[in-house]
């Protein structure tokens, strides 16, 4: 198995219980999906409001979150593509889970391009090597922040 295929089966839910409950199908809604891109979008606000040098770590715990709990049900892609839908943003070629609800959350005069695929790499680079229990602003500044994560999913991935 690869590393990226590992990705799409990261879960915490450590109860028998909630692991089965997890594998219900319960319908996630338009209204739903809304609901969470607006919390996502807040937490974008909050973390510009507060102009502090790690604030951005809000926002992005917010996105890793969110996509997270998606891939546990495996289904973080066609929840992100509604996202972009519901958002009326066209998909771009290759576009992951967590670089979709950025671009669906975050002011794109603010997040350009570049900046998307480099937090995009490092909230990847997390869901693979991050324990369940360990806060994501603590494990991106462990490896040295949010560049030198997302250099380290490309090195591992490869230049493409």
């Amino acid at each position: 198995m690869t590393d990226l295929e590992g990705m799409h089966s990261y879960f915490w839910l450590v109860s028998p219980r909630m692991k089965m409950s997890a594998r219900d199908d319960i319908p996630y809604t338009d209204q739903a999906l809304r609901q969470d891109l607006m919390r996502v979008q807040n937490a974008w606000d909050d973390s510009q409001a507060r102009r502090e040098r790690d604030a951005i770590y809000t926002y992005l715990t917010a996105v890793f979150e969110l996509v997270a709990w998606w891939s546990a049900k495996n289904r973080a892609l066609q929840c992100a593509q509604k996202a972009l839908q519901l958002r009326r943003i066209i998909p771009s070629d290759h576009e992951d889970p967590f670089a979709a609800i950025i671009r669906c959350t975050a002011d794109p005069a603010k997040v350009d391009k570049r900046t998307r695929s480099k937090w995009s790499r490092a909230l990847r680079y997390s869901m693979l090597w991050k324990a369940s229990d360990e806060p994501l602003d603590q494990f991106i500044k462990s490896k040295g922040g949010i560049n030198d994560c997302a250099a380290r999913l490309r090195r591992r991935l490869g230049s493409k």
